[in-house]
C-alpha cells in the first residue's frame, strides 16, 4: 500500500499540483465550509444540501481531496438509480471541486470530464389560446387572473406567487419581476428571482387589463402584520402565498370541466412562451420575456412545442418560390 508521500510524489510527476498538507482534508470538511459561505438562492441551497446528504456524503464525504479520482466520481454517479439525481450530484461535485481548484489545493477538477447520465426529457405539452380560455372560464373567479398572468406573462410559479400590487402597472400594461418565493421545506423563501436575468419588466397583452383590474377590486392586495406578505396580489383564501399542492386540484378540475387534458402548472409558462413565439416568431423577444439571457432554452424547448412552426417554414419556402416565379 502506497504511503501518502508516494502518492503526492506520483501526482507531481503527472503534472498535477497538489498541496500536500491541505490535500489531506476530506471532501466533506471542505464542502461544509463551502456551503456555509456560498451565496445561493434558498431553493438551490436546499437542493444541494439534500443531494449531498443522500448521495455524495455517504460515498465520498471522507475521501481526501487530493486522492479523489475521476473513477470515484463516475462510480458514485453510476450508482445513483435516477439519472436526474445522478446529474444533480455530478453538478454539485463539479462545483465544489472548482472551489477546491480555486483554493489551489489541487490542480484539476477530476469531475470535469465525467459524463452526465442520459436524462430522458419529458415531452412538454401546452394549451392553445382557445383551450386556455376554456379552462379559465371553468376556474373559480379568484383564480382567473392568477392563471392568465402566469400564462400570458410567462412567469415562473415562484415569481407569480410573489407578485405585489406595486409590481403591476395596468395603465402601462406591465408587471415587474424583481422577487420570487420558492417553497423550501414547506416555507416560502422570499428573495431575488432565480437569476440576474430574471429581473425584468414584462409587457402584458391588453386582454390582461380587465381581469387584473377586476381581481384587484374583488380581492384587494393582502394586508398582513408580516411585511414579507403585505401587498401580495394573489393569496390563499385564509391568507398567505398560494401553495402549489393546494392549487393543483383546482386547476385539474377546471381542465376536466373544460374537456382539456390537464397539464402541469409549470407548463402554463411554456404555454405563454409558445403563444408569444407563435405570434411573433421572435426568439430573442420571447427569451427576454421569460427572463432568459440567451435563446438556447427557447430554441431547444419552447419553439418545438408548436407543430405549425415547421409547417410555417415550408409555407414560407412555397411563398418565396412562387414570388420568384411570378417575377
Amino acid at each position: 500500500m502506497a504511503h501518502d508521500g508516494d502518492w503526492f510524489a506520483a501526482a507531481a510527476r503527472r503534472g498535477e499540483y497538489v498541496d500536500p498538507d491541505r490535500g489531506r482534508e476530506r471532501l466533506g470538511t471542505f464542502y461544509a465550509r463551502w456551503i456555509a459561505d456560498a451565496t445561493l438562492a434558498s431553493s438551490t441551497r436546499a437542493k444541494y444540501e439534500g443531494t449531498w446528504r443522500v448521495h455524495v456524503e455517504p460515498k465520498l464525504g471522507k475521501q481526501p481531496l487530493a486522492k479523489l479520482t475521476r473513477a470515484d466520481v463516475r462510480s458514485l454517479v453510476d450508482s445513483i438509480e435516477s439519472p436526474y439525481q445522478g446529474t444533480e450530484a455530478l453538478k454539485l461535485i463539479r462545483r465544489v471541486l472548482n472551489a477546491v481548484v480555486d483554493a489551489e489545493v489541487i490542480g484539476r477538477n477530476v469531475a470535469a470530464r465525467v459524463p452526465a447520465p442520459r436524462v430522458e426529457r419529458t415531452d412538454v405539452r401546452v394549451l392553445s389560446s382557445s383551450e386556455l380560455a376554456r379552462v379559465v372560464d371553468e376556474l373559480p373567479e379568484r383564480w382567473r387572473a392568477f392563471v392568465l398572468l402566469g400564462a400570458y406573462g410567462s412567469l415562473r410559479w415562484s415569481e407569480l406567487v410573489a407578485v405585489r400590487r406595486d409590481d403591476l402597472d395596468l395603465d402601462a400594461r406591465t408587471v415587474r419581476i424583481d422577487e420570487s418565493a420558492p417553497e423550501v421545506r414547506g416555507a416560502f423563501a422570499f428573495g431575488p428571482p432565480k437569476t440576474a436575468g430574471s429581473r425584468r419588466v414584462v409587457d402584458l397583452p391588453r386582454l390582461m387589463v380587465r381581469p387584473l383590474a377586476e381581481h384587484l377590486l374583488a380581492y384587494p392586495p393582502l394586508r398582513s402584520d408580516d411585511p414579507t406578505l403585505t401587498g401580495l396580489v394573489f393569496y390563499a383564501e385564509r391568507g398567505g402565498p398560494v401553495r402549489r399542492h393546494v392549487f393543483r386540484p383546482i386547476w385539474r378540475d377546471a381542465c376536466i370541466a373544460a374537456q382539456v387534458e390537464p397539464i402541469r402548472l409549470e407548463w402554463l409558462r411554456h404555454t405563454g412562451a409558445s403563444i408569444a413565439y407563435a405570434a411573433t416568431r421572435d426568439l430573442k423577444a420571447t427569451a427576454a420575456r421569460l427572463g432568459h439571457t440567451n435563446t438556447r432554452m427557447v430554441d431547444f424547448v419552447y419553439v418545438r412545442l408548436y407543430a405549425e412552426t415547421s409547417r410555417s417554414v415550408a409555407d414560407a419556402i412555397d411563398a418565396a418560390v412562387d414570388a420568384a416565379r411570378s417575377r
